[in-house]
């Protein structure tokens, strides 16, 4: 099974296609899994690594403090064991605080940064949904109804008026085999509320390609137009949906990245 040791704790990751390295990393609560309708597409042109963060899917989950700067050190070790030199990065959410970090933390390491549906810190509003999600994991609420609890923020208005495709969205986040335990999801979200890299993003010299999302409410776009003016030459683009965007609407998602990764976007 692919296992590597990474500082303190043993990640579990996936790799598919070839060339290029490409890291992808996703949010809280979230595991590579997630990444399926992005993996296809990217890995017919790069060499795609996808991993469980700590606390997440089938990487280790100890329950002691999480920082985003210990996870891009997780990042750093796991290209490392990999012997990947230099990689480009996409960070969603939480995983774009991580990659913001790693772009500071290891710039020779670090190729093309894609920024998605994440900020450099979160204001008020998205500091009380986050507080809330903790609130609501330390109740003894069902994994169910956690799953709907969230889904505001996650969903399209669209997808949240398809009783259908509601209720395949709920049962595939209830029936994942390696639903992240309560501790570890307020670990990762603790280090999300204790995240502020606004007065350093500045510094980020990679290629960077910042994506915001129309319908956004858990992570509004203004937190993305605010990051991509602070990252000197980067890129805004806005698409449509809300923060699963990614999960909706996965074509046009998969060709932004590709277009600004410089391959062909392909039927």
């Amino acid at each position: 099974m692919p296992y590597v040791p990474t500082r303190d704790i043993i990640t579990y990751y996936e790799e598919a296609g070839s060339g290029d390295p490409l890291v992808l990393i996703r949010g809280l609560g979230s595991d590579l899994q997630a990444w399926a309708l992005q993996v296809p597409a990217l890995a017919k042109h790069f060499r795609v690594i996808t991993y469980d963060n700590r606390g997440a899917g089938r990487t280790s989950a100890p329950d002691k403090p999480y920082s985003i700067a210990g996870m891009a050190d997780d990042v750093a070790a796991l290209l490392d064991e990999l012997s990947i030199p230099k990689a480009s990065v996409l960070g969603y959410s939480m995983g774009g605080m991580v990659a913001q970090e790693f772009a500071l933390k290891y710039p020779n390491k670090m190729e093309k940064l894609i920024l998605l549906g994440t900020s450099a810190g979160l204001d008020g509003y998205s500091k009380t949904i986050i507080q809330n999600m903790i609130n609501v994991r330390r109740s003894n609420m069902s994994r169910e109804q956690i799953a709907l609890s969230q889904a505001p923020f996650l969903y399209s208005a669209d997808l949240l008026g398809d009783a259908q495709r509601f209720d395949r969205a709920i049962q595939a986040t209830v029936d994942n085999p390696y639903l992240q335990q309560d501790h570890a999801f307020i670990r990762q979200a603790q280090a999300i509320l204790a995240f502020d890299a606004t007065s350093r993003v500045s510094g980020i010299n990679a290629s960077t390609l910042v994506i915001t999302n129309s319908q956004d409410i858990l992570v509004p776009p203004r937190n993305g137009e605010a990051l991509s003016k602070a990252i000197s030459g980067s890129r805004l683009v806005t698409l449509e949906g809300a923060h699963a965007g990614v999960t909706e609407l996965p074509n046009e998602h998969n060709a932004a990245f590709l277009e600004f990764l410089g391959a062909a976007v392909t039927a």
